[in-house]
């Protein structure tokens, strides 16, 4: 039996009891969100958007900005508008049309209550080709493994309209032809707003703990290369929306390449590579767009300023000196202004600047040069030094104390002839070359380059099916021309090519070979077998794989005189080509040879060659490629 017991209760206390439970209720009813209806999705046509409020009371507030129409204070924010279902009212906003990619953010307001925030993202003209690739981390530092998790990616939206990037997948495509590596695909929902940025990294926990207040997405699959890397998203047709190209070679910029820069002595350096410019004829593949980061980790998320760092370049140089001199380097300031480089570093290392730091009170006068050498290195304590074999030359821009601001100006260099300095141009796309000088300058003008006795003149690298590939040379002097040392007859003269360039000859030519002047060496693939070509001509046999069918470097090496076994070459030419503007297409696939326009300039300039006729002039003279010279003196 169950034994209950009495308690007494008065009426007073009843009454305050309900009292309280009524206050309590009236408390609490929460706010209902506003229904939106449609609801979000991909818009075919203009859709009238309505809004309902279910609540007995209080008023629906929106937005189409993405802001939340609550303010921070929890009034209304400044732009948020009263919606009503009337047409004809002044007082509040009619039903929305969305004829455009927009975000709907909406309230129910009653008195000072607010209810849940409703979002509804409504997609329409998805164009992709507003969305860039605008930032990115590929190699933050060579130190400890856990530095690959610093790795980022920045999109920004250009257009007007928000994006719907859902199922959208990030590839990296390292060279063309190749498998596309997938890296991230965007989850549903995923939007970016007109003129906002989505970034995405490579571990989460890392990137928060380096940038707290940047959202983003988490989880890339995969590194990204640190040398080179392709990089394009993946539209919904499976279309390319987006794309961008980066490299660690001159001429894209050095300090985003972070390898080596982790040193114990040394702080982390971790610049990213950041857009240049956004303007639609802007070549996302192309070095011009691209410069390093305006500080250490970039700017993930945000607009980044342009440190306007004075663009000084090195202008001559000299790395084998004999006799009574002595190895120099020659700095240019192009601008009209003097510039103060205290803390600036010069190095003979691409991946490691802090060499030699430019003392207090160092300043390049406006359209001067300032010249330094071997005993200004040994005065400062530097490791500084520039080795006669072939090296680098690198000018990294930084604080008066020594940090890196993010610029850097550079080359890289081969062997050369004793007391023989190199002076900078620059080619019609903006690349600095450098070529040995005719005669010193330093502090000066340079004087021009120094003639070339023999050239790549012309170049088949794509025939029809009917032609084979060729590399004609031309001996350009007015005597025959030995294509050996004269003390050494072993030593003789070589070729190199293929996609990259090569130090050392993949060919070297026999025993006793003379070029006869105004005459022409043909040199054919091996598997092409016999060919016909005027009998002035010699031919000879090289690799296969020396002709490149879609892109290549092509040079002549000379060998310097040596006592030791081991054999130095010098570059006496170099000819680059590709199958893609702004060289002449012409040459890619159709049966015409490349020909050589200026024979007084370097072979590294799209405007200095141009398609001739289908099957090539193997061994024949145009007579008219003297027509210009596409160099600009870069700082002369």
């Amino acid at each position: 039996m169950v034994h209950f017991r009495k308690v007494a209760v008065s009426w007073t206390t009843l009454f305050l009891v309900n009292l309280c439970l009524v206050a309590l209720s009236l408390h609490s009813s929460a706010l209902e969100p506003p229904g939106v209806f449609p609801e979000s999705g991909e818009l075919v046509a203009p859709t009238l958007v309505k809004l309902r409020n279910s609540n007995p009371s209080g008023a629906i507030f929106y937005t189409t900005d993405g802001a939340d129409p609550r303010g921070e204070d929890g009034s209304v924010r400044s732009g948020a508008q009263v919606y009503s279902d009337s047409f004809e009212s002044h007082d509040f906003g009619g039903p929305l049309s969305a004829n455009r990619s927009m975000v709907v953010q909406c309230r129910v307001k009653s008195g000072e209550d607010w209810s849940e925030l409703k979002t509804a993202t409504f997609i329409a003209d998805q164009d992709f080709s507003k969305l860039l690739v605008t930032e990115i981390m590929f190699h933050p530092t060579n130190g400890p493994p856990e530095s690959e998790y610093e790795e980022f990616i920045e999109f920004k939206n250009t257009g007007e309209v928000a994006l719907n990037l859902s199922g959208l997948r990030i590839v990296d495509v390292t060279e063309e032809g190749t498998d596309a590596y997938l890296k991230f695909t965007f989850p549903a929902g995923a939007v970016v707003s007109p003129g906002g940025f989505v970034v995405v990294a490579a571990n989460a926990d890392k990137f928060q703990s380096l940038y707290p207040d940047v959202p983003f997405h988490g989880g890339m699959a995969s590194r990204f290369n640190n040398q080179i890397g392709r990089i394009a998203l993946i539209g919904p047709d499976g279309g390319i929306a987006t794309q961008m190209r980066y490299e660690t070679h001159y001429p894209w910029p050095a300090v985003p390449d972070n390898h080596g820069y982790f040193k114990k002595r040394k702080p982390k350096v971790g610049f990213s590579l950041t857009r240049r410019s956004l303007e639609p004829g802007a070549d996302p593949e192309h070095f011009s767009t691209w410069r390093a980061s305006a500080a250490r980790l970039g700017s993930p998320g945000k607009e980044e300023g342009d440190p306007k760092i004075p663009p000084l370049v090195i202008s001559e140089f000299r790395s084998r000196s004999a006799g009574q001199l002595v190895d120099r380097v020659e700095i240019y300031n192009p601008t009209s202004a003097a510039v103060s480089i205290t803390g600036w570093w010069l190095s003979y290392k691409r991946s490691r600047p802090y060499k030699h730091k430019f003392p207090e009170n160092t300043v390049v006068p406006a359209k001067g040069y300032l010249v330094v050498d071997e005993v200004d290195f040994c005065a400062a304590g530097s490791e500084m030094a520039l080795s006669s074999k072939g090296d680098r030359c690198y000018l990294f821009s930084a604080t008066p104390g020594g940090e890196l601001t993010g610029y850097s100006h550079g080359v890289r260099f081969e062997g050369s002839d004793e007391n023989v300095s190199f002076g900078r141009s620059r080619t019609s796309e903006g690349v600095d070359y450098f070529q040995p000088e005719f005669s010193e300058s330093f502090g000066l003008k340079n004087f021009g380059a120094s003639f070339i006795p023999l050239l790549i003149s012309e170049v088949m690298y794509h025939p029809d099916v009917e032609g084979f590939q060729y590399l004609e040379l031309h001996n350009q002097s007015k005597d025959p021309l030995s294509l050996w040392l004269p003390d050494t007859p072993t030593r003789t003269w070589g070729l190199s090519g293929g996609t990259v360039g090569q130090k050392v000859p993949q060919f070297l030519f026999p025993e006793g070979t003379t070029v006869l002047p105004d005459a022409y060496l043909i040199c054919v693939p091996e598997s092409a077998g016999s060919v016909v070509v005027p009998d002035h001509a010699q031919v000879f046999h090289i690799p296969d794989d020396l002709i490149s069918t879609k892109q290549g470097v092509l040079r002549i090496h000379r060998p310097l005189a040596s006592k030791g076994e081991k054999i130095r070459y010098v570059t006496v030419d170099e000819a680059i080509y590709q199958n893609r503007l702004p060289w002449d297409v012409g040459a890619g696939g159709g049966g015409q040879g490349l020909e050589r326009m200026n024979t007084s300039a370097f072979g590294v300039d799209p405007l200095n060659w141009r398609a001739g006729p289908v099957g090539g002039t193997p061994g024949r003279s145009l007579g008219d490629r003297l027509l210009r010279h596409p160099f600009k003196g870069g700082d002369k």
